[in-house]
């Protein structure tokens, strides 16, 4: 298959990073709702590797994941305020959440429900209390 100029990369990289900024993009596969290239043509110019492009995305998810937070702080929803909990606690708080009633422990990749987190933030909290 045919490379494409240098020039027309530099092109296509441009208008793709424009539509990047300009339409919020999150995902790169979202560039070919709003660009006249095809998923194809993105490949085989390679600009799937493009870093302006990657760093354009990037940009875009940072923004995404700060207004999100916000959102999350300001929230008075439970399982909001503990998934932002989550973000930012320490590894020691990240420890004691995971465990329930402090008899069992749980790994990494066992889930727990929002009854069973809630309660044991509950108990979290009631233990910090009596701690002094």
């Amino acid at each position: 298959m045919k490379s494409i100029s240098k020039t027309k990369y530099k092109k296509l990289e441009k208008q793709c990073v424009e539509l990047i900024i300009e339409n919020e993009i999150i995902f790169a596969d979202e560039i070919f709702i709003f660009a006249e290239i095809s998923p194809s043509e993105f490949k085989l110019a390679r600009l799937n590797e493009s870093i302006a492009i990657k760093d354009a995305i990037d940009v875009n998810r940072a923004k995404l994941k700060r207004d999100l937070r916000l959102k999350w702080q300001d929230s008075t929803n439970a399982t909001l305020n503990a998934a932002l909990y989550k973000l930012v606690c320490n590894e020691e708080e990240r420890r004691m959440l995971s465990t329930s009633g402090g008899s069992k422990q749980t790994t990494a990749n066992e889930l727990c429900t929002q009854e069973e987190f809630l309660k044991s933030l509950k108990e979290m909290g009631e233990g910090l209390e009596n701690a002094d």
